[in-house]
């Protein structure tokens, strides 16, 4: 494994730094109480597969924003999420079961399925926790919302119902797209995500008329009449019943190579059609409307020979030519073949004109046994194509075969072609929510801009019903009962629809303290003589008194000695027979392992009980976990509700197993059951009333929402029938959409939970995804906004591009061409990757991943501001940086206006979502800092006194700055400098926004034509091959705007171009020209120039600090010129003496 870069060390150093101090938290609290809310919505991911380079984009573009608005003053909550649900993690456990269908998991059995499923969602969660945290993207994965919890359904549940009292919620039998391996169908959204460009065998097939036909002018078919029509899909063609025409094409029926059949096509495709044939037309004066109404022979009899009721009945509907106004002649002959039940508008046509629908394909997209020779085969194999073209050929009804390129959908999931497959689903109306979703959409800010009415409008405004069921098993089951009795429907909205009162009142009593509870001892031993103390003897009877009331009718307990004794005094004292009393060994003490009969506070330290929890885990002691006591407890108490109706009893037993009672009466989960322990743990001789309600449950009796649980609940009809719930589960993309409304278990949990008790935070301010979301989860959110009537469900979007390799090709495995985030963040560092993120090109671009483009980033941004800091550092020493003078240095002046500029610049950005500008206008900035303002600076940081302390002062606000608004970019190389600064927070995350102050455009646009003058004059010297070095007399400039520059902005010019003076001289030809005459002066003014820096390589060589002395070794040929400068030349290069030799060089460190 190559070694971390210091970058990527620095930024760990940084991470721990935020982990030891709790810096995200502190963040988070810093503007709890403020009036600004701002609502971010955290799209979840699923945690089945290892986080990519793709979602290192992703949560940088997320992670930017929020943290640009809590530095502004904003409450922003961010809260975190999992996507639990859905195909993508089905596939996952099919391929890990090695199973093929669905038949092999309805075999494995749907409870036992659904657990692999739960498991595989939870893979890679530590790898994702680590990849969020290593990239600097702060969000709360504490307490984050999970799409599979009960809490998050019920929420689900709720919309749906709305759905369904809005009168939006149907059933239908339609063609869908429908994915043969998965067993299901997809929704118009998903739809949208799966195309890709293919060859297939397409086919123009020969449909023989029946003769004796009239048409068009008093025309007739013979029996050679042929009609011509085209298909890309091969395979539907057993299924055909019908041929569509445009009613107003026009066509013709033509011979072609001295043939005598009399084919039929659109006049306009005779050309495409009929390429490289004789062709003679025979009538070229045909409508549509002269076709409709001629019979064809059947392509296969498979239809007429297996349809049966009042589908049989159709078939005189069939084998026809129908107008539809779905025809078109762009391609094909004009004429389409009609297979109904594989094609919507075919079904449509067929529903209008009433014909047959019968399935020769089964769901798994193979063809039935009815279908003859094709029985068995799957309809996408090209294998199947090839048959069915040799069958027509060999009876002569095949007139062409070709390979023909076009875009076909396939499954998203798991990449199976799809097929248009006509099925019972259910659908949300949204179609009749088309003006207020198109409504919506002109007031959300889009960037890029073009989405809104382009990709994202496009698809409002043609905006289908949504398919909202799918026939499979890991997901939200559809809250649809209907009974068996009179087909009545009822949509459920929450737990209490489907949870049923219990048939008998329940009480737990934990049994007095006993002998055991005094000496602090565990134990499982039923015999073991611990019995009650006089003490646990008292409240018992306590106890028992207050419960006399209730009028109990038996009670059950434990068969251990201290609750057998608490049980005799319950008895007496509430009147009970011995017969009334009961003994089940399953409402036993814990059992203690190897743990039994020793010292409770130890094994309190090893078993721990409460949030640090072990208790639900296996482990080595043979004690006996949570998950083994609320089974048998569990299965107790519902065994009591099958045996018993209207009794009212009482439960005494010990305290883990009287908590665990509790924990299945509500069915909460092993989190819940911990939390509930810890606040509410039974104490010694206490009686409870058990809040029990018969819910679906799973072997742990969680409530369990899922399937099979939820099929098992069966509702009371009116009719007196029994309601049975559908078989589907919903779209997971409605789990997504729902996010900002079942985050927080609404309308359950409010207006209690979120933001101190105000109301559902919404719409979003911001969300930020790649753009196959548009169909995704922005459309999902949008969607259910609107059904809701909540209007948009998001203000601002950030739709990025899809990430390439450095070539612009997907990044695939099989190509190897995938980058591994984590090592590029282990070469580059995390901030270097988000700035290239951000700063390469627009958002909704796609980005090619090139090293040599981030590891520029490194040099240009994060390597020079490290220089400009360590210039600062080593040249601050000792100096009081401290003055009530303001500068008046005409550098520092125009640093600060460019600093102003900046603050402004990246405000304004962020304010519309735009990060391009910002971190391209960073980039600019640190190439000023350093490559002017820094170098320029140099000479007067070398001398003591009060410009030397205005430079630093200066250096001081603009990095602390510049450490601010890096800030929501890098936060760790922002965090870095900032604390090398010494900023007044514990960090700069906990900083306000920095505030522009006025930005001196003058001193600007001046400083400006200074370099740009400078360019000139070192452009000259470069082409005159004069080292810079050497001093010339004067540079001539043609720009008039020169006469307006200041005094110290001239010096620059002259400091830098290395002349004595700057003169206007606007009738010359040159923009810029130098004085090339060298006087002695001159030239011996360059020498010790030149003499000086060979000083300065020199003492860089040795390793010498400014501080350190020493000693000159000249040659002879240099005496001259030493003898007359010696005093400058000690002075600049701290020498202690200069001597003469043969070689320069330096000696004699002092």
């Amino acid at each position: 494994m190559a070694e971390k870069s210091q970058h990527a060390l620095r930024e760990e150093r940084i991470l721990k730094f935020w982990n030891d101090k709790g810096i995200f938290e502190k963040s988070l609290e810093k503007n709890k109480d403020s009036k600004k809310e701002f609502v971010f919505y955290e799209g979840p991911p699923t945690a089945n597969g290892r986080p990519g380079i793709h979602h290192l984009e992703a949560r940088a573009f997320k992670d930017a924003i929020p943290r640009y608005k809590t530095m502004r003053g904003f409450n922003v909550r961010r809260k975190g999420g999992w996507d639990t649900h859905g195909l993508p993690v089905e596939l996952q456990v099919e391929k890990q079961l090695g199973f093929k269908s669905k038949k092999d998991i309805e075999s494995y059995g749907i409870a036992a399925f659904n657990e692999k499923c739960k498991e595989s969602v939870w893979t890679y969660v530590r790898e994702w926790e680590d990849f969020t945290k290593r990239i600097g993207y702060w969000v709360d994965l504490k307490d984050p919302y999970i799409t599979y919890k009960p809490e998050y359904i019920e929420s689900l549940w709720n919309i749906v119902k709305t759905v369904d009292d809005k009168g939006l919620l149907y059933k239908d039998y339609k063609v869908v797209p429908w994915c043969p391996r998965c067993g299901t169908g997809l929704s118009s959204h998903e739809l949208a995500q799966g195309y890709a460009d293919v060859k297939d065998l397409a086919v123009t097939v020969k449909f023989h008329l029946k003769a004796g036909q009239k048409f068009g002018k008093d025309y007739v078919t013979r029996d050679s009449a042929y009609i011509l029509a085209w298909t890309t899909t091969p395979w539907t063609l057993p299924g055909n019943v019908g041929l569509a025409i445009g009613e107003n094409v026009e066509y013709c029926a033509v011979r072609i190579d001295g043939i005598p059949e009399l084919l039929i096509m659109a006049k306009s495709r005779m050309d495409t059609v009929l390429k490289g044939h004789t062709v003679e037309i025979v009538h070229g004066d045909l409508k549509g409307s002269d076709l409709v109404g001629l019979q064809y022979e059947p392509l296969y009899p498979f239809l007429r020979d297996n349809i049966s009721g009042t589908e049989k009945e159709k078939l005189k509907n069939a084998y026809k030519v129908y107008a539809a106004d779905f025809v078109t002649t762009t391609d094909g002959t004009g004429i389409v073949h009609t297979a109904v039940m594989y094609g919507q508008d075919d079904f449509e046509l067929g529903t209008k004109v009433g014909l047959p629908k019968y399935h020769l394909v089964n769901d798994d997209g193979t063809f039935k046994k009815e279908a003859g020779f094709l029985a068995g085969a799957f309809v996408k194999d090209e294998a199947t194509d090839v048959a069915i073209i040799k069958d027509l050929a060999g009876r002569g009804l095949l007139f062409h075969k070709e390979k023909y390129e076009h875009t076909y959908p396939f499954c998203w999931r798991c990449k199976t072609p799809l097929i248009y497959f006509a099925r019972d689903s259910w659908y949300i109306r949204m179609s009749s929510l088309r003006k207020e979703l198109v409504r919506e959409n002109e007031s959300i800010n889009w960037e890029p801009a073009h989405i809104k009415e382009g990709r994202f409008g496009e698809w409002l405004r043609e905006v289908k019903d949504w398919a909202i069921s799918r026939e499979r098993y890991w997901g939200t089951p559809l809250p649809v009962w209907v009974c068996d009795k009179c087909g009545e429907r009822k949509t459920v909205g929450s737990v209490a629809d489907v949870s049923a009162k219990p048939k008998n009142t329940y009480y737990i009593m934990r049994h007095g303290e006993a002998g055991n509870n005094v000496g602090k001892i565990v134990t499982s031993d039923p015999v073991a003589p611990f019995h009650l103390t006089e003490k646990g003897k008292a409240h018992a009877l306590e106890t028992a008194t207050s419960l006399k009331s209730v009028g109990f009718d038996m009670i059950v307990s434990s068969p251990f000695v201290r609750t057998r004794e608490t049980t005799e005094i319950v008895r007496k004292t509430i009147g009970l027979e011995e017969a009334d009393v009961a003994f089940d060994d399953r409402l036993r003490e814990l059992g203690f392992g190897s743990w039994s009969g020793k010292d409770l506070d130890s094994f309190l330290k090893v078993f721990p009980q409460g949030e640090a929890s072990n208790r639900f885990e296996p482990n080595a002691d043979g004690v006996e976990t949570y998950v083994e006591v609320k089974k048998r407890v569990g299965d107790f108490l519902y065994d009591l509700e099958k045996r018993y109706e209207g009794k009212k009893i009482l439960i005494v037993s010990h305290g883990s197993p009287s908590m665990m009672l509790m924990a299945v009466a509500q069915g909460l989960d092993r989190r819940q059951t911990n939390d509930y322990e810890a606040s509410n743990y039974i104490h010694k001789a206490e009686a409870r009333k058990l809040d029990l309600s018969i819910l679906p449950h799973n072997s742990e009796y969680e409530l369990d929402l899922h399937r099979p649980f939820i099929d098992e609940v069966k509702l009371a009809c009116s009719c007196g029938g029994e309601m049975s719930r559908v078989k589907e589960v919903m779209d997971v993309w409605f789990d997504s959409g729902a996010m900002p409304f079942a985050q927080d278990h609404y309308p359950f949990a409010f207006p209690k939970k979120f933001f101190g008790g105000r109301k559902l935070a919404y719409p979003a301010d911001f969300i930020s995804e790649a753009i196959d979301q548009t169909r995704g989860w922005f459309y999902t959110l949008h969607a259910i906004g609107a059904l809701l009537g909540k209007g948009k469900a998001f203000r601002n979007v950030v739709c990025l591009g899809h990430m390439r390799d450095a070539e612009g090709k997907k990044m695939s495995k099989s190509i190897g061409n995938v980058i591994d985030p984590w090592a590029m963040m282990d070469k580059y560092g995390a901030d270097a990757l988000r700035f290239w993120m951000y700063s390469v090109n627009e958002a909704g671009e796609s980005k090619n991943f090139d090293e040599k483009t981030v590891d520029e980033i490194v040099k240009k941004v994060f390597n020079l501001v490290s220089n400009i800091y360590s210039f600062y550092e080593m040249n601050s020493g000792k100096t009081e940086c401290f003055t009530e003078e303001k500068t008046k240095n005409v550098l520092d002046l125009w640093i600060m206006s460019r600093t102003n500029e900046l603050v402004h610049t990246i405000t304004e950005s962020l304010d519309r979502y735009v990060l391009l500008e910002p971190t391209r206008a960073i980039r600019d900035y640190v190439a000023d800092l350093s490559q002017w303002y820094v170098r320029r600076s140099r000479e007067r940081l070398k001398t003591e006194g009060l410009d030397k302390q205005f430079a630093l002062l200066t250096s001081v606000e603009v990095l602390t700055t510049l450490a601010k608004l890096m800030a929501p970019f890098t936060p760790f190389f922002a965090e870095d400098l900032y604390k090398k600064m010494a900023g007044h927070l514990e960090s700069v995350h906990l900083e306000s926004w920095p505030v522009a102050g006025v930005v001196n455009e003058k001193i600007l646009s001046d400083m400006e034509l200074v370099r740009q003058f400078c360019s000139l004059g070192l452009e000259a010297r470069m082409s005159a091959k004069i080292n810079v070095r050497q001093p010339l007399a004067s540079l001539s400039v043609r720009d008039a705007k020169f006469s307006n520059l200041s005094h110290d902005m001239v010096e620059l010019i002259k400091d830098e171009v290395n002349v004595k003076s700057v003169v206007l001289a606007a009738s010359q030809e040159k923009e810029a020209v130098l004085d090339l005459n060298l006087t002695p002066e001159l030239k011996e003014e360059g020498e010790l120039r030149e003499l000086l820096r060979k000083i300065q390589d020199m003492r860089k060589e040795k390793g010498l600090s400014v501080g350190d002395r020493a000693v000159l070794v000249a040659t002879h040929d240099l005496k001259a010129l030493i003898e007359k400068n010696e005093d400058k030349i000690k002075a600049t290069t701290n020498l202690s003496a200069i001597e003469w030799g043969d070689t320069l060089g330096l000696k004699g460190l002092s």
